[in-house]
């Protein structure tokens, strides 16, 4: 084989090395979709007392194209900035139609445009009778997309927003007494960008 052959080779093997199939964060069906076991004995309660939700959420959800994430959908619990413990519904999408290129975007532009875009978009699939179980007190929304180089279907790493908003301000939303940025005032923000840790911020609109 040429010089210019086996050139040739190593850059093929390379671009298919970087399309290799790496780990799937879609669930596939309800059953990867819904979190079923649960640490905290309260969440397995709620979990038990709730499956019918679940399972409509997921329902509402994919037949509208929408993928959720692996253990999505069901409940987790919030420890406020007062330490006051709390369990929320928990919703996490992951859209087929989020993906961005890590050689063309930035992750503060990535997190404006999902946290702007999208993330009411597809809240606005709640409906506020999801939220009227006593023992919660809010709701859990998080939106999860890939940053990939090479390919456009496979590789990459997760990058996400999860909004934690009390339930009066889901259904204030919902009913459209207030803004989606009017929310954002009475909800906390957890995100993680270019492979960083966890962090709650404060969105600032320009």
């Amino acid at each position: 084989m040429t010089t210019r052959g086996c050139i040739a080779v190593m850059i093929l093997a390379v671009f298919l090395g970087a399309c290799a199939h790496g780990p799937v964060y879609t669930a596939k069906n309800e059953g990867e979709a819904i979190k079923k076991d649960y640490q905290d004995k309260k969440l397995q309660e709620l979990y038990g007392q709730n499956q019918s939700l679940l399972k409509e959420l997921y329902r509402r959800y994919t037949s509208s194209g929408v993928d959720i994430y692996k253990d999505g959908l069901g409940f987790t619990d919030f420890t406020s900035t007062r330490n006051v413990r709390t369990y929320y519904l928990m919703v996490k999408v992951k859209p087929q139609d989020i993906m961005f290129k890590e050689m063309k975007s930035k992750s503060q532009e990535r997190f404006a445009e999902v946290l702007q875009k999208y993330t009411p978009m597809y809240l606005k699939y709640m409906k506020k009778s999801d939220l009227d179980i006593k023992s919660i007190e809010g709701l859990t929304f998080g939106v999860y997309w890939p940053v990939r180089d090479v390919c456009d279907t496979y590789g990459g790493f997760i990058e996400y927003i999860e909004v934690y908003t009390p339930k009066q301000f889901v259904n204030e939303y919902l009913e459209g007494k207030i803004t989606f940025q009017e929310m954002l005032l009475d909800a906390e923000v957890i995100t993680s960008l270019d492979k960083g840790p966890a962090t709650s911020v404060k969105p600032v609109f320009k």
